[in-house]
């Protein structure tokens, strides 16, 4: 039991921490209009990471690992936007040439066709591409933070999976492909900088993102989605593909717990992408959303649609109010998973991975909210 003054003291830090983030979404919703966007970002950036502060918590969470003993090579993402937009597009092929063998996943062989060339020189001349490297360059002229932090995430991801390699990181300018903001394939993990430039962005704006969609393009969430990505690389070759609901609420719950094993001291906000207000929703209203679930029998639903209103993206959940987070399942599957790892302490995370029985996961986890 802890002590009154603690819990006096811990209630006081997560008001604050909620009124922090409050203000961001007032700032957000309101000011936008009035402030440039360049400002704007600014002041998302710093809330935003005000946020993750109140975040860090003064005991060990139970699912961090000791990785006293684990050392992994210093993360170095290799940007190849600055090497790009440095050479002068009328010397294309002779100035890239020296960077061919450590961008061959970008270049390929078509660097060497007249067709390739053609095509890297139209992106690299378009003003807006360029513009839209600028504006990245201001936000992300060092990944020296990033890194750091990654290294730091791969030493627990080591931990969990002493046998996997770890992806090899490059960044580039996507042109806003806002639907794939990293890409993963055989091993190689690909940062599109210019969707994580901040809420409010102006090429955002004019490209039609809509504002849900810009909070989880802020610079704070971008270890949690590159280590999501890892997540969902490991299920893919392990889980069978989910069915109803349940399936699907236990999935994202085994990607959330991904995230607390390799991200421990994350703030929860920013694992699952849902502001201060949504999070403080969701926890006082679990048992009302969980009822909602059993009483109208849809964990075992397999509507397409049904699954999409409960764990999709969208600004809100339509059966709860505009005021409720979305991905509402989501969270519920993620606690389920909790509650099962602390009740089966002798399954790794990589047990957990592989269990395709999801009524076993809920059954064991003793889920009660």
């Amino acid at each position: 039991m802890f002590p009154v003054a603690a819990i006096a003291q811990r209630e006081l830090q997560q008001t604050f921490c909620q009124n922090l983030v409050l203000f961001a979404n007032l700032m957000h919703n309101k000011i936008s209009s009035l402030w440039n966007a360049r400002f704007l970002r600014v002041v998302f950036f710093i809330l935003i990471f005000g946020t993750v502060s109140c975040g860090v918590l003064e005991e060990r969470p139970p699912f961090m690992a000791d990785i006293s003993g684990i050392d992994v090579p210093d993360v170095e993402i290799k940007r190849y936007e600055e090497v790009l937009f440095r050479i002068n597009p009328n010397k294309l092929y002779e100035e890239i040439q020296p960077y061919i063998s450590t961008f061959g996943f970008f270049l390929g062989d078509a660097i060497h066709t007249q067709a390739g060339q053609q095509q890297l020189f139209d992106y690299i001349s378009d003003p807006l591409i360029r513009e839209i490297y600028m504006d990245t360059k201001e936000v992300w002229y060092s990944l020296d933070e990033l890194e750091e932090n990654l290294t730091e995430a791969f030493r627990f991801y080591r931990y969990h999976f002493p046998q996997n390699p770890l992806p090899r990181l490059y960044s580039y300018i996507s042109g806003l492909d806002h639907h794939f903001p990293i890409k993963y394939y055989d091993g190689v993990m690909v940062i599109g900088l210019d969707l994580y430039l901040g809420a409010g962005y102006e090429k955002y704006m004019q490209a039609g993102i809509q504002l849900f969609q810009q909070f989880r393009m802020q610079p704070a969430f971008l270890e949690s989605d590159i280590m999501r990505m890892m997540a969902e690389n490991h299920l893919q070759q392990t889980e069978i593909v989910p069915q109803n609901l349940l399936d699907f609420m236990i999935y994202e719950g085994k990607v959330l717990y991904f995230l607390d094993s390799t991200l421990p001291l994350t703030h929860d906000s920013l694992k699952i992408g849902f502001t201060g207000t949504q999070l403080q929703w969701m926890q006082q209203n679990l048992g009302r959303v969980w009822t909602f679930f059993i009483q109208n029998e849809l964990l075992f639903s397999n509507d397409r649609g049904v699954i999409r209103n409960f764990v999709g993206e969208a600004p809100f959940t339509t059966a709860f109010g505009n005021n409720s987070p979305p991905r509402t399942a989501a969270y519920i599957g993620w606690q389920i998973v909790r509650d099962f790892m602390q009740h089966n302490p002798s399954v790794t995370l990589s047990e957990l991975l592989h269990i395709q029985d999801s009524q076993k996961i809920l059954t064991r986890s003793r889920f009660r909210p």
